[in-house]
């Protein structure tokens, strides 16, 4: 789910889930100019994460909640994005339509919130017999009209759900390697040590990762002395993307840690734990990485190891 709350100057994104019921109404020239204040906008689910047939219509739903101070009037249009190589960040593209929009249908491509209540947008997928094996695409809701400020400036506000499809027809292939599992250092001073692991989608349908990186003294031993999450935040892996997932390990009596300074900034310190004194970090160590994904039939394991001082 995404909260988005955007202001003139600035955006600040949080996490949450309220449902509740509002009638849609066709949204009129008075009703786009009703609300001037912050944009405050709750999507759930988000990102949108579905699996259709090809031939068949399927169903989606978008809970959209209104938590601002005044009535808002919506549309919802379907766009493109792509995803930059080097810093694998998600990049709308606000003019391209995607090729999948003549699938989709809005049960109201305009529509009305009031404040503080919440209306179900329907989207009808009309899935062709002809269809690939997976898409991805951007639900975009914002106002039907810009309103004025007071101080004569536009206030431009809109919230971007992924969406991610796979299609399940004869040939969806679900494949993922690990193609590097690596610690930023060979060796460190002083905790955190930095894990980073590379998948890649070899297959040609969606695929969603998760793990466990166990750390160990020594590559034999059975009980770790510490486990990190692989991929704790459920990210979606494109085929024929690759991407780079990091887990810390920062557990341990000397660890450098962000301190929030006099004049509010932060800053990077070396502090002492003394409540875990005990666990002094000193001399080798193994890293066990345990992933799993479903290929649609099962959980295939993969594994990797290295070693850091």
């Amino acid at each position: 789910m995404t909260y988005v709350r955007r202001y003139l100057l600035g955006a600040a994104l949080v996490a949450s889930l309220l449902v509740s019921f509002v009638v849609a109404r066709p949204a009129s020239a008075a009703d786009a100019s009703a609300n001037t204040g912050e944009f405050s906008i709750q999507v759930s689910p988000s990102p949108l994460v579905s699996t259709v047939k090809p031939g068949q219509t399927t169903t989606l739903e978008l809970t959209i909640r209104n938590t601002s101070g005044g009535d808002e009037y919506l549309k919802i249009t379907p766009r493109a994005f792509k995803i930059d190589d080097k810093s694998q960040k998600l990049e709308l593209q606000d003019d391209k339509i995607p090729d999948i929009a003549s699938w989709l249908t809005f049960s109201a491509p305009t529509f009305s919130v009031k404040s503080k209540q919440s209306f179900t947008q329907k989207i009808t997928l009309n899935v062709p017999k002809e269809a690939g094996f997976s898409y991805a695409f951007a639900l975009v809701i914002n106002r039907v009209s810009t309103p004025l400020q007071p101080t004569g400036n536009t206030l431009k506000a809109s919230i971007a759900v992924f969406s991610l499809l796979n299609v399940d027809r004869p040939g969806a292939v679900r494949k993922l390697e690990v193609s590097k599992f690596t610690t930023t250092k060979s060796s460190y001073e002083y905790l955190p040590a930095v894990f980073e692991v590379e998948f890649k989608n070899t297959g040609n349908t969606i695929v969603q990762p998760s793990g466990t990186i166990f750390i160990q003294r020594g590559p034999k031993d059975v009980v770790p002395i510490d486990t990190l999450d692989v991929n704790e935040g459920g990210g979606y892996i494109l085929p024929g993307t690759s991407r780079t997932l990091t887990a810390q390990w920062d557990k341990g009596f000397q660890v450098m840690a962000p301190k929030v300074q006099a004049d509010g900034t932060t800053k990077d310190e070396l502090s002492w734990n003394w409540n875990q004194l005990s666990q002094i970090r000193f001399g080798q160590y193994t890293a066990k990485l345990i992933a799993i994904y479903d290929d649609g039939q099962r959980d295939v394991p993969l594994e990797a190891e290295l070693t850091f001082w």
